[in-house]
């Protein structure tokens, strides 16, 4: 029959030569007081250095009171604050001098905080309470010789596990107990749950100066989450797994439950390392998981927690389906009770349903007891006031326009002295509206009223508004020449300005105009339709966190073209829109679009040849100027509604 006494042999230096890397705790710690009824607050901490002793001061309101404890390897000191929260921005303070290297503080439990004074060796300290807060104080000579110590110490000696030491098969060492870590303390969703694999904390990743060799850089790891476990090296070869657990439950306290399914060797190197950490990297390495419940650390494989889930689940289902359901109403006050059927029906469970009755707007909820309290809370979120939004907007339509018309009409007529020979213009261009009638060859002059001649140019302004003439008659010669010109200027300005208030993103449109009649014919069939022809305004708001409008607008401007004329009784449009989304803030304004036309024309009407000579060829044509603009702006301002 083997025996398994070597077995228990080992695993007795095993744990021994723990004891030794940890090093014993120094010094007694105190009692702690009994925390505060309403609680402390921690608002600064302070080190200070004289000229024989160097101090830590923690100041804040309410009682402080800290619990004491000396650690070694490396040296510190360790003041817990119970009842107290931690309201600081900085976490860790650089020390002045020996023999404090430095303070770190954080909020270890959600009603302990603990401050860190590093040493930089053996210290003698003293607490002194006082009315804003608690003093530590440390003699500095005793720092100095404390840091000069040899480096063959107990705890030095042992620093590894796993080497040999007669100190550690001593009967009589001790196992020292820490604090347990914050990740181990707080509830952990993915400690809680059945089968869920908790998720190993990342370190950031490190970059080597030298590049890798011209590749991409590998992405960069997200931060990582800390460990507040105390520092563990460690140098084991084959050692049994279950052994590892055991040093687990040493170090931290926790009452470790393995599944009978946990098995196998470890093989690992760490250098002061959180415990915590290490063990985060075990199960990861060996497919395992934790979970823990008060003091019960739980360590089982993937697959014996995703059975338990399975069941556990199984189980809630079974058990939901063996309860009656009850059926309750609920009256909204905001919200369209149709709205919220289709997204609170994906909180029900399988057994539950939900109406909308419309003319009393209220929810008629079936379901099992256990889901009423969620239903009624995603109710009490979706059901509120929505916020109003007032927005302006302003359409303004400027133009300019400037014409001018210049021509000249010459009309002449001459003959010999024997009257055979006649030289005039031609009738069918026109004739001078100056005299009476046509003059008759041969030119006869006797009469009062000058006689009218045919033009020989007819190229007078369209629309005249002032005019010149120069008019000679004798026997032989006739002339009749007219200069014309016209000029016009003007300036127009339009503004339309629609105005409506809606709910936050909910759909409003306001408009102002005529509905033209449009016949058409379709099969043999006569139908109407009518299209706007109106001023527009429509848009969809939405409040943003930041107190910002987000907007779909759509703003139109249309109405009917007298210029053109109309196809089979249908008026021609002209429309003037804009359709955008964007971002303004309470209370501004933007120009969401704007077009500019610029129109200019010049034109020339002459006699061939004659009208292109250097100045005499103004008598001999007609020049017409016109230049247009026309500009169109888009304004919009949305204001949020107080209240």
């Amino acid at each position: 029959m083997k025996t398994k006494r070597p077995a228990m042999r080992c695993g007795f230096l095993f744990l021994a030569s723990l004891a030794l890397a940890l090093g014993p705790a120094r010094g007694k710690a105190q009692e702690p007081s009994t925390p505060t009824q309403g609680g402390a607050v921690i608002s600064s901490v302070a080190i200070t250095q004289v000229s024989e002793r160097a101090s830590v001061r923690v100041e804040g309101e309410g009682l402080l009171e800290p619990r004491a404890t000396r650690m070694q390897a490396p040296d510190r000191l360790v003041l817990d604050f119970a009842g107290t929260r931690l309201a600081v921005h900085r976490t860790a303070l650089p020390g002045v001098s020996a023999p404090i290297k430095g303070v770190r503080l954080s909020q270890f439990k959600p009603d302990v905080v603990r401050v860190v004074v590093d040493l930089t060796g053996e210290a003698r300290f003293q607490i002194s309470q006082e009315a804003s807060g608690v003093v530590v104080w440390f003699q500095t000579a005793s720092a100095g010789a404390a840091s000069e110590k040899p480096a063959n110490t107990k705890a030095e000696k042992g620093s590894r596990l796993g080497t040999s030491s007669k100190a550690a098969q001593q009967a009589g060492a001790e196992i020292p107990r820490f604090e347990l870590p914050r990740e181990l303390t707080q509830p952990s969703v993915s400690l809680a749950s059945f089968g869920g694999k908790s998720p190993l904390p990342e370190r950031p990743a490190q970059q080597a100066g030298g590049g890798n060799g011209g590749g991409q850089q590998p992405p960069a790891t997200p931060a990582a989450e800390k460990y507040s476990g105390a520092p563990l090296s460690v140098n084991l070869k084959d050692v049994d797994l279950r052994d590892f657990f055991r040093l687990i439950h040493e170090i931290s306290g926790l009452n470790v439950v393995l599944d009978p399914a946990v098995k196998g060797s470890l093989t690992i190197v760490l250098d002061e390392v959180p415990w915590d950490q290490a063990l985060d990297i075990v199960l990861a390495n060996n497919g395992l998981d934790k979970q823990l419940n008060g003091n019960v650390l739980r360590i089982a494989t993937h697959e014996t927690l995703r059975k338990e889930a399975e069941t556990q689940r199984d189980l809630q289902k079974a058990q939901a389906e063996a309860i009656a359901p009850v059926t309750v109403t609920r009256v909204l006050n905001y919200a369209k009770a149709a709205a919220l059927v289709t997204p609170l029906r994906k909180f029900l469970s399988s057994r539950g349903e939900i109406l909308a009755d419309d003319r009393s707007n209220q929810l008629i909820i079936r379901d099992i007891p256990a889901t009423i309290p969620n239903i009624d809370n995603l109710i009490r979120q979706l059901d509120r006031k929505s916020q109003q939004v007032e927005i302006e907007a302003r359409v303004v339509a400027a133009s300019r326009a400037f014409a001018q018309d210049i021509g000249v009409q010459l009309g002449f007529a001459s003959s010999a002295t024997n009257g055979r020979n006649l030289f005039g213009g031609d009738s069918t261009v026109g004739t001078s509206n100056f005299g009476g009638t046509v003059i008759p060859p041969p030119i006869v002059v006797a009469s009062t009223t000058p006689p009218a001649l045919p033009l020989a140019v007819n190229l007078g302004a369209n629309a005249p508004t002032s005019g010149v003439l120069f008019s000679h008659r004798s026997p032989n010669f006739a002339l009749d020449f007219f200069l014309t010109a016209a000029e016009s200027k003007g300036v127009g300005k339009v503004l339309s300005k629609p105005k409506l208030v809606t709910q936050n993103n909910e759909k409003a449109t306001v408009k102002q105009g005529t509905k033209i009649p449009v016949q058409t014919t379709i099969n043999n069939t006569i139908s109407v339709q009518f299209i706007d022809a109106v001023l527009q305004l429509q848009v969809t708001p939405q409040i943003t966190g930041d107190g910002t409008v987000y907007m779909d607008v759509l703003v139109e401007n249309t109405a009917i073209d007298q210029g053109i004329p109309r196809v089979q009784g249908i008026p021609a449009l002209d429309t003037q829109s804009v359709e955008t989304k964007l971002t303004v803030a309470d209370g501004g304004t933007v120009v969401i679009g704007g077009v500019i036309v610029n129109n200019q024309t010049i034109n020339y009407n002459e006699v061939p040849v004659v009208g292109s000579l250097p100045l005499i060829g103004h008598l001999f044509k007609r020049q017409t100027v016109s230049n247009t603009s026309q500009e169109l702006l888009f304004f919009l301002t949305p204001r949020i509604t107080p209240g």
